[in-house]
């Protein structure tokens, strides 16, 4: 009778029953809404469809700088970019100005057991490594050689360790499919629904060739395997039932990696998928349409586990948005520097509910737009020279143009517009010390950058950005 009992608990019973909600994190790099419950018919997510079908989906998220270490800065600390300074990539020896306390060391702090799977990539390392209790599969996986079943099976681990310890979890995944090399089939075998025709560009790309488009169908093959592997883990959650009690919330890092995406102030590069997936107290099959940000994502999950901030964050809380206690943003707010000396372009920019405004301070040629076509092999034919060298400022009314194909800066019509957007970005510049506020910042950066695309700076020990110093003198 004993072991019956034990047998029938088992089934019936959760691993481990917490009051606090356990946290899944789903980090997805280098894809926009290509997702079925986007509207996006030519690819087979049936695992994340079934995430927004119970859960909140957001049709206007964005993240504040569209590379992947500055973004990942972003929603790890719940500050923006120009707050720690962690304007360019990890690799490139970018960091930030000081130590600011991340997700994982909230949670850890706060009694949850935490597991970290894939990449870290912002600097210091430690403020993340140093909260980990279970940590897995920390190379980029850019070529897939690492199975997505190896991910769900250490995602199973973490859940495992979790009740053994009687903690909930704090689990957090980053997968690098969508990521350059678009490997359409994975030496695992998967995904094992397979697109297998070239795909036209998108309209928002502007460019178009046959590379481009097999290119296409490779990363839709790779959102195909992304879901599968997002499936196994959320498979696993159901057999070990703890999928009751776990905010789920999945994002991507940026836009995808074409040219005028991932990299830019355009729409494609900053918009992202995202869905908030937790029955309890959210909404369940909803369609957000306000403006939210990957800055809010950290202020909802302390909020909703009972977690205090050490610091004022800039986001919003996402559950009190769902139920109707305050608005999303105003303004989103989006930066970029191209994230390294080689791929440099600063950009500026801000968007209300129809219009944006891009303030771009140089007159150079976009080394980070060039890079792109580069990526996809078109040749100079194919290059979109407003791209490659854009004008000062760009306006865009993004109800009538959601592409950003025309440029409205020079009507007399939208000067009202423009005026109201710039004084509304240097608010918000003042309001988070930015300190490229100020000109003479500006071209301190901009020099410095420019002097070491020919300064092997990456193979220095030690090395330290000296911008970091403008970030700390803003901060006093």
């Amino acid at each position: 009778m004993r072991l019956l009992l034990i047998f029938i608990l088992s089934i019936f019973c959760p691993l481990f029953s917490s009051e606090k909600p356990n946290i899944l994190f789903i980090v997805s790099e280098d894809n926009s809404e290509h997702i079925g419950c986007y509207g996006e018919k030519r690819v087979h997510t049936p695992a994340l469809d079934s995430l927004a079908q119970t859960g909140v989906r957001y049709t206007r998220a964005y993240v504040p700088y569209s590379v992947c270490s500055p973004s990942r800065a972003v929603f790890l600390t719940g500050l923006y970019t120009r707050q720690t300074g962690h304007i360019g990539l990890a690799t490139h020896k970018f960091s930030m100005f000081k130590d600011f306390k991340t997700m994982p060391a909230y949670f850890k702090e706060a009694g949850y057991y935490t597991g970290f799977l894939g990449k870290t990539h912002i600097n210091p390392e430690r403020l993340v490594e140093d909260h980990i209790d279970h940590r897995a599969l920390k190379g980029a996986n850019f070529s897939k050689t690492t199975s997505i079943r190896t991910y769900a099976n250490e995602a199973k681990i973490v859940m495992q360790n979790a009740a053994k310890e009687k903690k909930p979890f704090c689990l957090i995944i980053n997968y690098a499919d969508a990521h350059r090399k678009f490997v359409g089939k994975s030496k695992n075998g998967y995904p094992t629904t397979l697109l297998k025709n070239p795909i036209a560009p998108f309209p928002w790309i502007g460019s178009d060739s046959p590379h481009l488009r097999e290119e296409i169908k490779n990363y839709f093959n790779c959102m195909n395997r992304l879901d599968e592997g997002i499936g196994m883990v959320l498979d696993d959650m159901g057999k070990l039932r703890v999928r009751e009690n776990t905010l789920i919330i999945y994002i991507a890092d940026h836009g995808a990696d074409f040219p005028r995406g991932k990299g830019t102030a355009y729409e494609s590069g900053i918009r992202i998928p995202m869905i908030v997936n937790y029955p309890k107290t959210f909404s369940q099959g909803k369609v957000e349409n306000q403006l939210v940000s990957t800055i809010d994502l950290l202020p909802t999950m302390l909020d909703l586990c009972g977690i205090k901030p050490t610091q004022a964050l800039p986001g919003n809380n996402l559950q009190s948005l769902d139920q109707g206690e305050i608005r999303g943003h105003k303004y989103i707010h989006t930066f970029t520097t191209g994230a390294a000396p080689n791929l440099q372009y600063l950009q500026f920019s801000i968007r209300d509910d129809h219009y944006k405004l891009i303030y771009n301070p140089y007159r150079h040629k976009n080394f980070l737009a060039a890079s792109r076509y580069t990526n996809s092999k078109l040749t100079e034919d194919q290059h979109v020279k407003s791209f490659l060298f854009p004008v000062e400022y760009e306006l865009f009314n993004l109800e009538k143009d959601p592409y950003e194909w025309t440029n409205l800066a020079k009507s007399e019509k939208h000067q009202p517009k423009i005026k109201e957007l710039l004084a509304a970005m240097r608010d918000f510049q003042k309001k988070i010390k930015d300190p490229f506020l100020h000109r003479q910042n500006l071209d301190l950066f901009q020099a410095e950058q420019m002097r070491h695309r020919t300064i092997n700076y990456r193979k220095k020990d030690g090395f330290r950005w000296p911008h970091l110093d403008l970030f700390k003198k803003a901060n006093q």
